[in-house]
């Protein structure tokens, strides 16, 4: 059975700015990120694993490490078995591996090939403009600090552009009703601090700020050199609070399904688990063990009072049965279920996770 712990909170002695948006949402996901040492209490999607070795070979395609297929092909099938290396580790081999676990895994593969064609086909560039990937910048105060996937400099115009592996875009409706793509509010954010770190670095802010996806569609965002300014001191603000909240002892946290659907560090969350005793919208579900029992084809189930609420979660395996069984009358957690189409049942998958 796992535990959490007590929560030691650190201050968070800077953040990024793809951090901002999130942080801005729920100041105290990143409060317990930090306490935990940013090692989540939950199994990532195994999406975001593949994610990070997609946005690695978007790397070395615009470093000029990857030049050919071939090398795409080596270094695609390295990253792929670094992550999954990684996920041993953790003890997430049910993820294993990602090609059979993660949606369009192919069409993902075949999308980031056309990465290298198009870098491939490109006119020899001027010796006038710079190319810089993965490049570091941060604040003249440190507080605010991160990597930008590439910068072209010429010497009238500086392009910043972000690659995404996942959907840039959402759907959203207008006042009349009507549904049309805008993008992710956060990522706009993310590039107008990365336009002030920039500014802060080199006295000019650049003159594009550009989102590019794996089907190589350019995303550009428009913005005024005062927003990115106002952004950057709410971030250095955000951040300033946060610790502050600390010595205070004032945390806030504000749980919805936007904030704590996709957080891994629900376990710890006061706030949340509290949450759950009234929303049953989440597939977590928390509440005294008040019967288990297990039937004749090995398979497991455990019957929680909730308030005024009986849930039932079934689909454990034999073995959890006296772990259960043996904290009756106690409260447990249990994270990452399957709604089953009866009202308050569930079932568990491979990556539920009890606490205590």
């Amino acid at each position: 059975m796992n535990r959490v712990g007590k929560i030691v909170f650190k201050e968070i002695s800077r953040i990024s700015p793809s951090q901002f948006y999130s942080m801005k949402n729920c100041a105290y996901k990143s409060l317990l990120a930090e306490s935990f040492y940013k090692k989540p209490l939950l199994p990532v999607s195994p999406n975001a694993y593949l994610g990070t070795a997609l946005h690695k070979i978007l790397e070395l395609i615009a470093k000029g490490v990857i030049k050919n297929e071939d090398d795409f092909n080596k270094a695609f099938d390295e990253q792929v078995k670094l992550q999954e290396e990684n996920l041993i580790k953790m003890g997430y081999d049910f993820f294993i591996p990602l090609q059979k676990n993660v949606k369009d895994f192919g069409m993902k593969k075949i999308l980031l090939k056309k990465h290298l064609r198009n870098i491939s086909e490109r006119p020899v560039a001027s010796s006038t403009i710079k190319f810089s990937s993965e490049k570091w910048f941060e604040s003249k105060d440190k507080l605010i600090a991160g990597k930008i996937d590439l910068v072209i400099e010429e010497e009238q115009a500086t392009e910043i552009i972000d690659f995404k592996t996942g959907a840039i875009t959402q759907d959203i409706l207008d006042d009349e009703g009507e549904v049309f793509s805008e993008i992710k509010e956060e990522y706009k954010e993310q590039l107008k601090i990365y336009a002030y770190l920039y500014f802060e670095t080199n006295d000019k802010f650049p003159t594009q700020l550009s989102l590019v996806d794996l089907a190589k569609q350019k995303f550009n965002i428009v913005f005024t050199e005062s927003e990115c300014n106002i952004i950057f001191e709410e971030a250095k603000q955000l951040l300033k609070a946060t610790n502050a909240s600390i010595s205070s002892e004032k945390f806030v946290a504000n749980p919805s399904n936007t904030n704590c659907k996709y957080c891994l560090y629900r376990p710890a969350c006061s706030f949340f688990l509290k949450h759950l005793e009234t929303d049953y919208s989440f597939n977590d579900v928390s509440g005294l063990i008040i019967n288990v029992v297990k039937y004749q084809n090995g398979n497991v189930s455990v019957f929680l009072n909730c308030g005024e609420m009986e849930i039932t979660v079934t689909g454990f395996p034999t073995k959890k049965f006296h772990e259960l069984n043996d904290r009756r009358n106690e409260k447990i957690n249990i994270f990452n279920l399957r709604k089953e189409a009866m009202e308050f049942v569930y079932s568990a998958t491979k990556t539920t996770i009890i606490y205590e």
